[in-house]
């Protein structure tokens, strides 16, 4: 089954099991109250079952669009009153940005929740997201905090496999995500993480089904509530990144290094190329490419 086969099966399937109560649906809302961010032109990206969408429009009094490539959820979506926008973000660069290109500058906000760790290129996906934005444009993005505690033991009682693959492509923690922005145009404004609960059935699943076990590591974590307040802790107390990023006016040079290797070469002579060697630059500076020795040597190299 390809990953498109299977996400429109997924689609039909959550359809008939709406959850409106969702961690990352509430650490969105108050993000979203704290900056007093209200009647804007929104994009929900890879909205699904147009949940959290009619949050924004509902509570929020957002003008909302809804982007997606599942049949079944833009249909719903459509039921519900809301524009649709198809487009496949896991589709080859060339068409995710002639679809960025036809809404270009449109949006004031667009949100993205639970999905950056579901789609291959994530370069494309940023860079979709700058496009659409108008300039200072508000980026709402959420994923699984792959630096928490209890991901992390997850992982070492299942042989090293990271929680949730098999489902999810891409694996962030807050400085990965951090750079990943910075690089694709976008300065983060507000950093949200949160400890929302860890679920019992994800250490159920790691100690092999023994429920009592699971469910007596997984009280223990209720100690993070707290602990991720204390400084030097809450990157692995916390298992909820949702950050709010501004469309600032640098290029989007992008994270992968063939490309950004390629696009500073295709870019040499232009006013662009200082632009993106600068941000480029800048990310080494700050010391965000020290565990990226490609791109790092790159950043030096084109410095020179």
């Amino acid at each position: 089954m390809s990953k498109q086969e299977h996400d429109a099966a997924v689609a039909v399937l959550r359809a008939a099991a709406r959850q409106p109560d969702r961690p990352w649906y509430r650490s969105a809302q108050r993000v979203l109250e704290r900056h007093g961010l209200r009647g804007l032109t929104c994009l929900d990206l890879c909205a699904g079952t147009a949940e959290f969408s009619e949050v924004l429009r509902d509570r929020f009094a957002m003008r909302v669009t809804c982007a997606d490539y599942a049949p079944a959820h833009l249909e719903h979506q459509g039921s519900l009153g809301f524009e649709t926008l198809r487009v496949d973000l896991d589709a080859a660069a060339p068409e995710v940005d002639r679809a960025a290109a036809a809404r270009a500058g449109t949006f004031e906000l667009v949100v993205s929740l639970a999905t950056i760790e579901h789609v291959f290129d994530s370069d494309t996906f940023l860079r979709f997201c700058h496009t659409v934005l108008k300039p200072g444009g508000l980026l709402l993005v959420n994923t699984p905090n792959m630096a928490f505690g209890g991901y992390r033991l997850y992982s070492w009682l299942s042989g090293g496999r990271p929680f949730g693959e098999g489902h999810h492509v891409r694996f962030w923690d807050f400085r990965f995500l951090q750079t990943n922005l910075f690089l694709n145009g976008f300065t983060v404004i507000d950093d949200a993480r949160g400890y929302f609960g860890l679920p019992s059935d994800v250490m159920i699943r790691a100690f092999r089904g023994r429920q009592r076990a699971g469910r007596a590591v997984t009280r223990l974590f209720g100690v993070c509530r707290g602990l991720q307040r204390v400084p030097g802790l809450r990157s692995w107390s916390t298992n909820e990144l949702t950050v709010l990023a501004r469309k600032e006016g640098s290029y989007a040079v992008g994270f992968q290094y063939l490309r950004v290797r390629s696009l500073l070469e295709g870019l040499r002579g232009r006013p662009e190329h200082g632009h993106a060697l600068a941000r480029l630059r800048e990310a080494r500076r700050r010391g965000w490419l020290d565990e990226h020795l490609m791109l790092r040597t790159l950043a030096d190299e084109a410095g020179q």
